[in-house]
């Protein structure tokens, strides 16, 4: 397979800390044959606990099941950092698993191979995996990861909740003017304060970026390699998200707000009762498994304005781990026979069950579905396959971008800036990286490098 130039040291030990440094020269040594004869492959993922200790299972079922190679299987945090030094100096491990979002910027840095040809000799496919998928994996026409899991976001409401406001918790709002009608009725106050509310956009506070979408919008024209923070359909959707702070009282929601337990704790506001509706993954069913038994809950997809309603093709996030091979990798056809063994049906459906979340694939088992511990993955899965599906913006600069949103957010929700002035300001920053960015990579492309 042919090479392009490597990866700059430079490039990478510019941006990260001298403990990511350390780490890479002096963390997991590669042992790259035993004793057996057998093939080593080092494989950094950044899983800990059931999610970590399920795909350990899926490496030694690898390792037994032929004679060949040996995957070795390191766990650690700030993977992507260390998995940049190691490949800058020249270093890196055979298997990277990472989150979709940071394909744009290793694939711009030449820190993975393409595995359109890899991928096609193990008869990886893009019409075996739902709709979305694929543009998850790809970054200017290549193919640089293979999806591990994901999952979508979609509205859990609280069923008693409903019940007790006098909803029926058959019918979930289908678009936002429903759901702040919904969310009226679920808020109640202990005297001056607040002691439930229906929904707050920052609740959970992790996609502070996202509500746009499920206004007709969009983040990113990745064809004209453009900023879209300030279009009409996302002014739109983050003054709607300051009518919350508005109508509730910034300070009054502040207090009910720093009362809020963390998110793995029975004391979760939507576990604990205090917040009837939330956007999340189907990841949170594990969660209410483990703390709320009981809970009577259910999922549906998330409101939308209702000029762009469409029960069938639902707006929501799809988010994914995928699994690269990163540039130096001494053995890349070793490395995809692993890769292609994760996305046999039984093992993607495994992994899934236990990470709570729906499959890749454009098809689930019968019991699949049935037996998983999410009961309405199924509504996960059709946003995952729906041609409204959403993902994180396909550019190197997100992470500057989300940056920007995250800092904005703060502003527009305790109501120290109007939305179109924020939004003037993210797009105003968000085009500055991204132009500097394609002048780097117009810079590399003279020089005979990766655009």
């Amino acid at each position: 397979m042919p090479l392009t130039p490597a990866i700059t040291r430079r490039a990478a030990l510019t941006t990260l800390s001298a403990a990511a440094v350390g780490y890479a020269f002096l963390g997991p040594r590669p042992q790259r044959q035993r004793s057996d004869g057998r093939i080593v492959l080092d494989y950094w993922e950044k899983w800990t606990g059931h999610e970590g200790e399920a795909m350990l299972r899926v490496v030694n079922d690898f390792n037994k099941s032929q004679d060949r190679l040996w995957v070795r299987y390191f766990a650690m945090g700030g993977i992507d950092q260390k998995a940049m030094i190691a490949i800058a100096g020249g270093n890196p491990p055979d298997i990277i698993g990472m989150g979709n979002f940071s394909i744009p910027a290793y694939a711009e840095c030449n820190a993975l191979l393409p595995l359109d040809e890899l991928a096609s000799e193990a008869g990886i496919r893009k019409d075996d995996y739902a709709r979305a998928v694929w543009p998850m994996l790809t970054h200017r026409g290549k193919l640089w990861g293979i999806v591990n899991t994901c999952g979508s976001l979609a509205l859990f409401y609280n069923k008693t909740l409903f019940q007790q406001a006098g909803i029926d918790p058959e019918r979930p709002p289908r678009t936002i003017d429903e759901l702040d009608e919904y969310s009226a009725r679920l808020t109640r106050e202990n005297g001056r304060d607040l002691a439930q509310v229906g929904f707050l956009h920052m609740e959970p506070d992790w996609w502070t970026w996202h509500w746009g979408y499920y206004f007709g919008g969009s983040l990113y024209d990745e064809t004209a390699d453009r900023a879209l923070a300030d279009s009409e359909q996302t002014i739109r959707a983050y003054r709607w998200a300051q009518s919350y702070p508005e109508r509730l009282g910034v300070d009054r929601m502040l207090r009910f707000q720093s009362g809020f337990g963390y998110y793995g704790t029975p004391e979760n506001p939507f576990l604990a009762g205090k917040v009837a509706m939330t956007n999340q993954g189907p990841w949170l069913a594990n969660m209410i498994r483990q703390y709320r038994p009981d809970m009577d809950y259910a999922v549906a997809p998330f409101p939308v304005d209702s000029a762009i309603e469409d029960p069938d093709a639902p707006i929501g996030l799809l988010d994914s781990d995928v699994l690269v091979i990163p540039r130096g990798a001494r053995h890349p056809r070793e490395s995809m026979e692993f890769i292609a063994y994760t996305q046999r049906p039984e093992i993607v459906e495994y992994l899934s069950a236990v990470h709570c979340k729906n499959s890749p694939l454009a098809r689930s088992s019968d019991r699949f579905v049935k037996n998983h511990p999410n009961r309405y993955v199924s509504v996960h899965a059709a946003i995952a396959d729906s041609p409204r599906a959403f993902l994180f913006p396909r550019t190197r600069t997100w992470e500057h971008y989300v940056a920007e949103f995250n800092a904005a957010m703060a502003r527009m929700w305790t109501l120290r800036e109007k939305a179109d002035i924020a939004l003037a300001s993210v797009q105003r920053a968000a085009q500055a990286e991204l132009d500097e960015a394609a002048d780097r990579r117009r810079r590399r492309e003279a020089a005979g490098g990766l655009a």
